[in-house]
């Protein structure tokens, strides 16, 4: 449970992050959703799918985006009588996170999932965890994070059901941002994952990689390995730089002053 908690606390986080950006800029998320989403699960991959009327799974995002190896993600459709999980949903009129191992022998039995696992297996995403984010008239759609071998814990299921909520008010707020603000977002600005920008805000603060280690409750080694995929994505040397550069993309939102100056340019009062 205390895994939970501290997921859910990243979580908040990240929501807070998005409301306070433009309603274009917030777009630029799509990508640290889903990847948070893929390391809350210990998935392989996470994917934001739509399913049209005729109960057809339309993968329109992806995160890795290039893990799936079957050409652009929107490409890639399922028919709801060869998808465990679709079948769920289209057969039960249920809106609750669902694993594909949890599926009754009564909705889908061992020869369709066998068949499913066939077609799958090869990407790695046998298994499943769907957490739908809108089911209402035609509109349907669902965050569904895969992982090869091994079906989704109580435990994940529990955090599944956490997010729900906060996975569904995001994609109206994401939609509602496509269609009220065309604002582009420079592609560079989205190559940071959640984890990496909350390390460069701890960097600004003055952190070692010692100290964002014990922050973060990581390996030093693994700091190192944060800081070594940031300084690459940003194109820098250094944690000065990898800041300085955050700030110009803004990544960073520069610290209002906090002390006024008197005329004489010292700060009022014995605050010198």
């Amino acid at each position: 449970m205390e895994h939970n908690d501290a997921q859910y606390r990243t979580w908040l986080e990240l929501v807070g992050d998005i409301l306070q950006q433009p309603a274009g800029a917030s777009m630029r998320h799509e990508e640290q959703l889903l990847d948070l989403l893929t390391e809350s699960f210990n998935g392989a991959c996470t994917t934001r799918n739509w399913v049209s009327q005729k109960w057809q799974d339309h993968v329109i995002a992806c995160w890795p985006w290039d893990y799936l190896p079957v050409g652009p993600p929107g490409d890639f459709t399922v028919d709801a009588t060869t998808q465990p999980l679709l079948r769920w949903y289209a057969l039960t009129d249920q809106a609750k996170p669902r694993s594909l191992g949890r599926v009754p022998a009564a909705v889908a039995g061992n020869r369709l999932k066998q068949e499913w696992d066939e077609i799958v297996r090869p990407w790695g995403v046998s298994m499943a965890l769907a957490i739908p984010a809108q089911m209402e008239d035609s509109d349907h759609s669902a965050y569904v994070i895969s992982r090869p071998d091994r079906d989704f814990t109580d435990q994940e299921l529990d955090l599944a059901f956490l997010l729900q909520p906060i996975l569904a008010g995001l994609a109206r707020h994401l939609a509602l941002a496509s269609i009220t603000d065309n604002t582009s977002v420079p592609a560079s600005d989205c190559r940071l994952t959640v984890r990496e920008v909350s390390i460069v805000t701890l960097l600004s603060s003055g952190l070692t990689a010692q100290s964002l280690a014990r922050r973060l409750s990581i390996s030093p080694r693994t700091a190192e390995k944060h800081l070594e995929n940031i300084y690459r994505k940003l194109d820098v040397g250094d944690r000065l730089m990898a800041v300085r550069r955050a700030y110009e993309m803004g990544l960073l939102t520069p610290p209002a002053a906090s002390i006024q100056l008197n005329r004489s340019g010292h700060p009022p009062g014995g605050l010198r």
